[in-house]
Protein backbone atom coordinates (compact mmCIF):
# COMPACT_ATOMS: atom_id res chain seq x y z
CA UNK A 1 0.00 0.00 0.00
CA UNK A 2 1.32 3.38 -0.77
CA UNK A 3 0.68 6.10 1.28
CA UNK A 4 -0.81 9.23 -0.12
CA UNK A 5 0.23 12.34 1.68
CA UNK A 6 -3.43 12.83 3.43
CA UNK A 7 -3.31 8.97 4.47
CA UNK A 8 0.17 8.85 5.72
CA UNK A 9 -1.03 10.57 8.98
CA UNK A 10 -4.27 8.41 9.80
CA UNK A 11 -2.51 5.13 8.97
CA UNK A 12 0.70 5.55 10.85
CA UNK A 13 -1.38 7.09 13.57
CA UNK A 14 -3.37 3.75 13.46
CA UNK A 15 0.04 2.19 13.88
CA UNK A 16 1.54 3.93 16.66
CA UNK A 17 -1.56 4.30 19.51
CA UNK A 18 -1.91 0.66 19.43
CA UNK A 19 1.96 -0.13 18.65
CA UNK A 20 0.38 -2.20 15.27
CA UNK A 21 1.32 -5.68 14.79
CA UNK A 22 1.56 -5.79 10.74
CA UNK A 23 0.46 -9.43 9.46
CA UNK A 24 1.33 -9.68 5.54
CA UNK A 25 -0.08 -11.75 3.31
CA UNK A 26 1.17 -15.53 3.17
CA UNK A 27 0.44 -19.03 3.50
CA UNK A 28 -1.71 -19.85 6.50
CA UNK A 29 -0.51 -20.74 9.81
CA UNK A 30 -2.96 -21.41 11.84
CA UNK A 31 -2.30 -20.39 15.65
CA UNK A 32 1.20 -20.11 15.12
CA UNK A 33 2.54 -17.50 17.41
CA UNK A 34 4.12 -14.68 14.84
CA UNK A 35 7.77 -13.87 15.34
CA UNK A 36 7.62 -10.07 15.66
CA UNK A 37 10.53 -7.28 13.71
CA UNK A 38 9.63 -3.94 14.74
CA UNK A 39 10.39 -1.11 12.24
CA UNK A 40 10.85 2.52 14.04
CA UNK A 41 11.64 5.47 12.09
CA UNK A 42 10.37 8.92 11.76
CA UNK A 43 7.03 8.59 10.22
CA UNK A 44 5.32 11.61 10.92
CA UNK A 45 7.90 13.64 9.38
CA UNK A 46 5.95 15.38 6.27
CA UNK A 47 9.85 15.56 4.73
CA UNK A 48 11.39 12.11 4.99
CA UNK A 49 10.54 9.31 2.62
CA UNK A 50 13.11 6.91 3.73
CA UNK A 51 11.09 6.14 6.54
CA UNK A 52 8.42 4.43 3.57
CA UNK A 53 11.45 3.34 1.60
CA UNK A 54 12.68 1.41 5.06
CA UNK A 55 9.38 -0.36 6.01
CA UNK A 56 8.33 -1.19 2.33
CA UNK A 57 11.74 -3.38 2.20
CA UNK A 58 10.89 -4.62 5.23
CA UNK A 59 7.45 -5.32 4.19
CA UNK A 60 8.76 -7.12 0.61
CA UNK A 61 10.88 -9.36 2.72
CA UNK A 62 8.32 -10.57 5.07
CA UNK A 63 5.85 -11.26 2.22
CA UNK A 64 8.72 -13.26 0.54
CA UNK A 65 9.41 -15.47 3.67
CA UNK A 66 6.11 -15.97 4.65
CA UNK A 67 5.09 -17.03 1.53
CA UNK A 68 7.68 -20.14 1.70
CA UNK A 69 6.10 -20.86 5.67
CA UNK A 70 7.78 -17.96 7.88
CA UNK A 71 10.54 -18.98 10.43
CA UNK A 72 11.01 -22.01 12.44
CA UNK A 73 9.37 -24.46 11.16
CA UNK A 74 5.77 -22.65 10.26
CA UNK A 75 5.52 -19.51 12.23
CA UNK A 76 4.79 -16.48 10.81
CA UNK A 77 7.15 -13.24 10.57
CA UNK A 78 4.94 -9.45 11.61
CA UNK A 79 6.43 -5.90 11.93
CA UNK A 80 5.61 -3.80 14.62
CA UNK A 81 5.33 -0.07 13.73
CA UNK A 82 6.41 2.71 15.34
CA UNK A 83 7.00 6.14 15.27
CA UNK A 84 9.72 8.11 16.74
CA UNK A 85 9.01 11.39 15.17
CA UNK A 86 12.81 12.15 14.69
CA UNK A 87 12.67 12.79 18.45
CA UNK A 88 15.46 11.05 20.40
CA UNK A 89 13.60 10.18 23.87
CA UNK A 90 10.36 8.83 21.54
CA UNK A 91 12.82 6.31 20.03
CA UNK A 92 14.14 5.30 23.33
CA UNK A 93 10.45 4.91 25.11
CA UNK A 94 9.58 3.20 21.34
CA UNK A 95 12.63 0.51 21.74
CA UNK A 96 11.78 -0.09 25.32
CA UNK A 97 8.31 -1.02 24.45
CA UNK A 98 9.69 -3.78 21.10
CA UNK A 99 11.86 -4.94 23.91
CA UNK A 100 9.03 -5.87 26.47
CA UNK A 101 7.67 -8.24 24.00
CA UNK A 102 9.49 -11.47 23.71
CA UNK A 103 9.00 -12.44 20.65
CA UNK A 104 10.34 -9.44 19.13
CA UNK A 105 13.84 -10.21 17.90
CA UNK A 106 14.84 -7.29 16.68
CA UNK A 107 14.23 -3.95 15.13
CA UNK A 108 15.12 -1.69 12.17
CA UNK A 109 15.92 2.21 12.88
CA UNK A 110 15.25 5.11 10.49
CA UNK A 111 17.24 7.38 8.85
CA UNK A 112 18.20 9.93 11.77
CA UNK A 113 21.35 8.98 13.71
CA UNK A 114 20.65 11.60 16.42
CA UNK A 115 18.04 8.99 16.77
CA UNK A 116 19.73 6.03 16.84
CA UNK A 117 22.69 6.94 18.93
CA UNK A 118 20.24 7.55 21.81
CA UNK A 119 18.68 4.51 21.11
CA UNK A 120 22.37 2.39 21.74
CA UNK A 121 22.73 2.57 25.73
CA UNK A 122 19.22 1.24 25.99
CA UNK A 123 18.81 -1.53 22.81
CA UNK A 124 22.24 -3.04 24.06
CA UNK A 125 20.44 -2.80 27.80
CA UNK A 126 17.36 -5.00 26.83
CA UNK A 127 19.51 -7.32 24.55
CA UNK A 128 17.21 -6.14 21.45
CA UNK A 129 19.24 -6.20 18.23
CA UNK A 130 19.31 -3.44 15.88
CA UNK A 131 19.34 -3.36 12.40
CA UNK A 132 20.24 -0.51 10.34
CA UNK A 133 19.41 0.22 6.60
CA UNK A 134 20.04 4.41 6.73
CA UNK A 135 21.71 5.82 9.96
CA UNK A 136 25.54 6.54 9.01
CA UNK A 137 26.88 7.42 12.40
CA UNK A 138 30.22 5.67 13.21
CA UNK A 139 29.56 5.01 16.53
CA UNK A 140 25.64 3.50 15.99
CA UNK A 141 28.06 0.11 15.38
CA UNK A 142 31.52 1.82 16.75
CA UNK A 143 29.86 2.04 19.93
CA UNK A 144 32.58 0.20 22.27
CA UNK A 145 30.01 -2.40 23.66
CA UNK A 146 30.57 -6.30 24.12
CA UNK A 147 28.71 -7.82 22.94
CA UNK A 148 27.51 -5.66 20.13
CA UNK A 149 23.77 -5.67 19.58
CA UNK A 150 24.40 -3.22 16.99
CA UNK A 151 24.49 -3.98 12.84
CA UNK A 152 24.61 -1.83 9.81
CA UNK A 153 24.12 -2.66 5.94
CA UNK A 154 23.96 1.08 4.82
CA UNK A 155 26.74 3.69 5.08
CA UNK A 156 28.78 4.46 7.55
CA UNK A 157 30.03 8.12 7.39
CA UNK A 158 33.30 7.03 7.40
CA UNK A 159 32.42 4.92 4.36
CA UNK A 160 30.63 7.73 2.76
CA UNK A 161 32.71 10.36 3.68
CA UNK A 162 35.95 8.87 2.36
CA UNK A 163 34.30 7.71 -0.97
CA UNK A 164 33.21 11.52 -1.45
CA UNK A 165 36.74 12.57 -0.14
CA UNK A 166 38.38 10.32 -2.85
CA UNK A 167 36.30 11.88 -5.88
CA UNK A 168 37.46 15.43 -4.58
CA UNK A 169 40.97 14.22 -5.08
CA UNK A 170 40.34 12.41 -8.13
CA UNK A 171 38.96 15.43 -9.82
CA UNK A 172 42.21 17.62 -8.51
CA UNK A 173 40.40 19.31 -6.33
CA UNK A 174 42.59 20.25 -2.67
CA UNK A 175 40.96 23.29 -0.50
CA UNK A 176 37.79 21.36 0.66
CA UNK A 177 35.14 23.23 2.62
CA UNK A 178 33.19 21.09 5.28
CA UNK A 179 29.12 22.00 5.90
CA UNK A 180 27.93 19.85 9.17
CA UNK A 181 25.16 19.82 11.26
CA UNK A 182 25.79 20.75 14.53
CA UNK A 183 24.23 17.33 15.95
CA UNK A 184 26.18 14.02 16.61
CA UNK A 185 25.85 13.31 12.61
CA UNK A 186 27.96 16.30 11.98
CA UNK A 187 30.79 15.67 14.10
CA UNK A 188 30.89 12.11 12.87
CA UNK A 189 31.13 12.84 9.54
CA UNK A 190 33.65 15.94 10.97
CA UNK A 191 35.63 13.39 12.51
CA UNK A 192 35.79 10.59 9.43
CA UNK A 193 37.10 13.73 7.07
CA UNK A 194 39.62 15.00 9.22
CA UNK A 195 40.64 11.38 9.77
CA UNK A 196 41.11 11.06 6.35
CA UNK A 197 42.85 14.11 4.86
CA UNK A 198 44.85 14.12 7.65
CA UNK A 199 46.71 10.74 6.84
CA UNK A 200 47.02 12.77 3.52
CA UNK A 201 49.61 15.32 2.75
CA UNK A 202 48.90 18.87 2.67
CA UNK A 203 49.29 19.14 -0.75
CA UNK A 204 46.49 16.45 -1.97
CA UNK A 205 43.60 17.49 0.60
CA UNK A 206 43.15 20.54 3.02
CA UNK A 207 40.38 21.13 5.08
CA UNK A 208 40.02 25.22 4.60
CA UNK A 209 37.39 25.41 6.95
CA UNK A 210 34.28 24.24 8.57
CA UNK A 211 30.73 25.86 8.56
CA UNK A 212 28.33 24.34 11.03
CA UNK A 213 24.48 24.56 10.42
CA UNK A 214 21.46 23.64 12.97
CA UNK A 215 19.01 21.33 11.88
CA UNK A 216 16.16 22.76 10.66
CA UNK A 217 17.38 26.62 10.41
CA UNK A 218 17.63 26.80 6.36
CA UNK A 219 18.27 30.33 6.13
CA UNK A 220 21.87 29.99 7.43
CA UNK A 221 22.84 27.70 4.93
CA UNK A 222 23.89 30.00 1.91
CA UNK A 223 25.76 32.25 3.87
CA UNK A 224 27.90 29.56 5.70
CA UNK A 225 28.76 28.64 1.77
CA UNK A 226 29.71 32.40 1.18
CA UNK A 227 32.52 31.78 4.25
CA UNK A 228 33.94 28.88 2.86
CA UNK A 229 33.80 30.29 -0.58
CA UNK A 230 35.93 33.39 0.99
CA UNK A 231 38.35 31.66 2.40
CA UNK A 232 38.99 29.66 -0.31
CA UNK A 233 36.97 26.70 -0.81
CA UNK A 234 37.44 24.93 -4.27
CA UNK A 235 34.70 21.80 -3.10
CA UNK A 236 32.34 21.64 -0.57
CA UNK A 237 31.50 18.56 1.53
CA UNK A 238 27.76 18.42 2.85
CA UNK A 239 26.29 17.12 5.69
CA UNK A 240 22.67 17.97 5.31
CA UNK A 241 19.24 16.77 4.99
CA UNK A 242 16.97 17.36 2.24
CA UNK A 243 15.58 20.90 3.43
CA UNK A 244 18.94 22.45 4.17
CA UNK A 245 20.59 21.04 0.74
CA UNK A 246 17.59 22.02 -1.08
CA UNK A 247 17.84 25.83 0.59
CA UNK A 248 21.77 25.96 -0.58
CA UNK A 249 21.03 24.10 -4.16
CA UNK A 250 18.51 27.20 -4.98
CA UNK A 251 21.07 30.07 -3.13
CA UNK A 252 23.68 28.86 -5.23
CA UNK A 253 21.33 28.85 -8.70
CA UNK A 254 21.12 32.56 -8.10
CA UNK A 255 24.68 33.31 -7.40
CA UNK A 256 27.19 34.33 -10.52
CA UNK A 257 29.01 31.09 -12.06
CA UNK A 258 32.25 32.31 -10.43
CA UNK A 259 30.92 31.75 -7.04
CA UNK A 260 29.83 28.17 -7.67
CA UNK A 261 31.53 25.12 -6.51
CA UNK A 262 31.08 21.71 -6.86
CA UNK A 263 29.02 19.93 -4.06
CA UNK A 264 29.95 16.39 -2.56
CA UNK A 265 26.85 15.00 -0.42
CA UNK A 266 26.62 12.80 1.99
CA UNK A 267 23.50 10.74 0.94
CA UNK A 268 20.95 12.64 3.75
CA UNK A 269 19.62 14.66 1.20
CA UNK A 270 18.52 11.65 -0.75
CA UNK A 271 16.23 10.67 2.42
CA UNK A 272 13.32 13.23 1.58
CA UNK A 273 11.69 14.94 -1.95
CA UNK A 274 15.03 16.86 -2.62
CA UNK A 275 14.32 16.89 -6.63
CA UNK A 276 11.17 18.41 -6.12
CA UNK A 277 12.25 21.03 -3.11
CA UNK A 278 14.96 22.30 -5.51
CA UNK A 279 13.06 22.83 -8.43
CA UNK A 280 15.11 23.61 -11.36
CA UNK A 281 17.84 25.03 -9.36
CA UNK A 282 19.47 21.08 -9.55
CA UNK A 283 20.26 21.41 -12.97
CA UNK A 284 22.80 24.46 -12.48
CA UNK A 285 24.89 23.16 -10.08
CA UNK A 286 27.56 20.10 -10.04
CA UNK A 287 26.79 17.70 -7.23
CA UNK A 288 27.65 14.19 -6.74
CA UNK A 289 25.86 12.25 -4.06
CA UNK A 290 26.90 8.98 -2.05
CA UNK A 291 24.23 6.15 -1.45
CA UNK A 292 24.83 2.36 -0.83
CA UNK A 293 22.19 0.83 -3.06
CA UNK A 294 20.61 1.61 -6.38
CA UNK A 295 17.85 -0.05 -8.65
CA UNK A 296 20.62 0.57 -10.97
CA UNK A 297 23.13 -2.10 -9.57
CA UNK A 298 20.45 -4.59 -7.83
CA UNK A 299 21.25 -8.13 -8.07
CA UNK A 300 19.61 -11.03 -9.62
CA UNK A 301 15.90 -12.16 -10.28
CA UNK A 302 15.00 -10.88 -6.42
CA UNK A 303 16.68 -7.23 -7.47
CA UNK A 304 14.97 -7.38 -10.66
CA UNK A 305 11.46 -8.27 -8.76
CA UNK A 306 11.97 -6.11 -5.89
CA UNK A 307 12.53 -3.03 -8.34
CA UNK A 308 8.87 -3.91 -10.18
CA UNK A 309 7.17 -4.52 -6.58
CA UNK A 310 8.71 -0.65 -5.61
CA UNK A 311 7.70 0.78 -9.10
CA UNK A 312 4.09 -0.65 -8.60
CA UNK A 313 4.13 0.31 -4.69
CA UNK A 314 5.05 3.87 -5.29
CA UNK A 315 3.41 4.72 -8.75
CA UNK A 316 6.65 5.34 -10.89
CA UNK A 317 7.28 4.43 -14.35
CA UNK A 318 11.15 3.63 -13.19
CA UNK A 319 12.37 1.74 -10.66
CA UNK A 320 15.33 5.04 -9.96
CA UNK A 321 12.09 7.43 -9.29
CA UNK A 322 10.91 5.04 -6.41
CA UNK A 323 12.12 7.87 -3.40
CA UNK A 324 14.96 7.05 -1.17
CA UNK A 325 15.12 3.86 -2.76
CA UNK A 326 18.83 3.22 -1.01
CA UNK A 327 17.18 2.23 1.56
CA UNK A 328 15.44 -0.11 -0.11
CA UNK A 329 17.79 -2.92 -0.86
CA UNK A 330 19.47 -2.78 2.79
CA UNK A 331 16.05 -2.88 4.70
CA UNK A 332 15.00 -6.31 2.43
CA UNK A 333 18.04 -8.06 3.06
CA UNK A 334 18.28 -7.14 6.41
CA UNK A 335 15.28 -8.95 7.25
CA UNK A 336 16.53 -11.47 5.29
CA UNK A 337 19.45 -12.08 7.24
CA UNK A 338 17.53 -11.92 10.37
CA UNK A 339 15.14 -14.51 9.36
CA UNK A 340 18.23 -16.76 8.63
CA UNK A 341 19.52 -15.95 12.05
CA UNK A 342 16.22 -16.96 13.90
CA UNK A 343 16.04 -20.38 12.18
CA UNK A 344 19.51 -20.80 13.00
CA UNK A 345 18.44 -20.39 16.53
CA UNK A 346 15.60 -22.54 16.47
CA UNK A 347 13.83 -20.24 18.70
CA UNK A 348 13.32 -16.02 19.71
CA UNK A 349 16.04 -16.20 22.75
CA UNK A 350 17.56 -12.88 21.58
CA UNK A 351 21.26 -12.89 22.56
CA UNK A 352 21.28 -16.59 20.57
CA UNK A 353 20.11 -14.59 17.64
CA UNK A 354 22.64 -11.57 17.99
CA UNK A 355 25.60 -14.11 17.84
CA UNK A 356 24.41 -16.23 14.96
CA UNK A 357 24.08 -12.95 12.75
CA UNK A 358 27.65 -13.14 13.47
CA UNK A 359 27.94 -16.24 12.09
CA UNK A 360 25.43 -16.86 8.95
CA UNK A 361 26.31 -18.66 5.92
CA UNK A 362 26.82 -17.28 2.56
CA UNK A 363 23.45 -15.31 0.95
CA UNK A 364 22.67 -13.97 -1.94
CA UNK A 365 20.97 -10.42 -1.28
CA UNK A 366 19.67 -7.97 -3.79
CA UNK A 367 22.91 -5.19 -2.19
CA UNK A 368 25.45 -7.85 -2.17
CA UNK A 369 26.47 -11.14 -1.76
CA UNK A 370 26.94 -11.33 1.85
CA UNK A 371 29.59 -14.04 2.61
CA UNK A 372 29.29 -13.34 5.35
CA UNK A 373 27.01 -10.33 6.59
CA UNK A 374 29.08 -9.59 9.26
CA UNK A 375 31.54 -11.66 11.77
CA UNK A 376 32.35 -11.49 15.80
CA UNK A 377 35.02 -8.48 14.85
CA UNK A 378 32.76 -6.49 11.66
CA UNK A 379 29.07 -5.52 12.30
CA UNK A 380 29.11 -3.20 9.25
CA UNK A 381 27.54 -4.88 5.81
CA UNK A 382 29.39 -2.82 3.20
CA UNK A 383 32.70 -2.09 2.21
CA UNK A 384 34.30 0.80 -0.16
CA UNK A 385 33.47 -1.12 -2.54
CA UNK A 386 30.14 -0.72 -2.43
CA UNK A 387 29.78 2.94 -1.66
CA UNK A 388 28.16 4.29 -5.29
CA UNK A 389 28.49 8.07 -6.41
CA UNK A 390 25.35 9.05 -8.20
CA UNK A 391 24.36 12.33 -9.64
CA UNK A 392 21.35 13.21 -10.63
CA UNK A 393 20.26 13.47 -14.14
CA UNK A 394 17.83 15.90 -16.38
CA UNK A 395 14.72 14.39 -14.99
CA UNK A 396 15.58 14.36 -11.37
CA UNK A 397 17.04 11.06 -11.45
CA UNK A 398 19.96 9.68 -9.17
CA UNK A 399 21.95 7.91 -11.68
CA UNK A 400 25.23 6.14 -10.66
CA UNK A 401 28.25 6.81 -12.27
Amino acid sequence: MSLAPGGRRDFLHACTASLLACALPGRAFGRAAPVLIGVDAEFMDPNSTADDAILFGARAAIEDLNAHGGVLGGRPLQLVITDNRSVPARGVANIEHLGAQPDVVGFLCGKFSPVVLEQVPTLHALRLPLLAPWAAADAIIDNGREPNYAFRLGLSDTLAIEALLGEIERRKLRRIGLLVPQTAWGRSCQYAAERHVGARTRDRLEIVGIEWHRWGAHDSIPHSYRTLLEIGAEAILLVANEPEGATLVKAMASMATRDLRPLFSHWGISGGRFPRLCGEALHKVQLDVAQSFSFARARGEDGARLARRAMQHFGTDSPLAVPSQTAIGPAYDLVRLLAMAVDQTGGTHRPAIREALERLPAHEGVVRRHAPAFTPARHEGLGKDEVLLCRFDSTGLLQPH
